[in-house]
């Protein structure tokens, strides 16, 4: 894997900046339109915005979560140093959110794999308020866990793993637009909420 700086923070102090990672899917990179506005979202919200692309060498398969995490982790190595961080991740990359709980790392997830079992556990047991966002019709949202006592579940009504309503694109469009501005409200919230990283190796 390898990541490139997307958006450049509006300060460089420490105590203020701001790092968001982004984290693809496994076939759906930061520059399709869920992550691409994103991160677009961010940098104008003044947080330097760090982008994950995969490399023909990765290789997942062995271990997911930890490439999921190792991912992470790299990328806010590579990005500066701040006390508030968010990472923000499209399906496979869902599978770093037991990294996440035990790094205390905000998360926007993006059409998580919720029927996995480390990530579902780690789901039920959080007390960290992410963000979820899955569609009725994607066979891996899995109902969107209703039933968890910690984090946000914005379910779109027909809406696939793309998070695209099928053969209507006026849909589609209306629909991520309504999943945008609930990221917006989600991350205007974060003030104050502090990610710590910690290796996990």
């Amino acid at each position: 894997m390898e990541s490139f700086t997307w958006a450049t923070a509006t300060t460089n102090d420490p105590e203020a900046a701001k790092v968001a990672v982004l984290l693809p899917g496994s076939g759906y990179p930061v520059e399709g339109p869920l992550l691409f506005w994103v991160g677009e979202l961010l940098g104008e919200l003044g947080w330097h915005v760090q982008a994950v692309r995969w490399t023909p060498d990765d290789s997942p398969s062995e271990n997911p979560h930890a490439f999921a995490a190792n991912a992470a982790e790299s990328a806010f190595a590579a990005s500066p140093e701040s006390r508030q961080r968010l990472v923000v991740a499209k399906s496979f990359s869902s599978l770093s959110i037991p990294w996440a709980e035990q790094t205390r790392t905000p998360g926007i997830w993006l059409t998580p794999l919720l029927t996995d079992a480390r990530v579902r556990n780690t789901v039920a047991t959080t007390s960290k308020n992410d963000l979820f966002i899955g569609g009725t019709k994607d066979k891996l949202w899995d109902g969107g866990r209703k039933s968890e006592t910690a984090g946000t579940f914005l379910e779109v009504p027909g809406a696939d793993h793309s998070l695209q309503i099928p053969n209507d694109w006026r849909a589609s469009q209306e629909a991520q637009t309504e999943v945008f501005g609930r990221i917006e409200q989600f991350v205007l919230g974060l003030d104050g909420v502090e990610g710590w990283i910690t290796s996990t190796t």
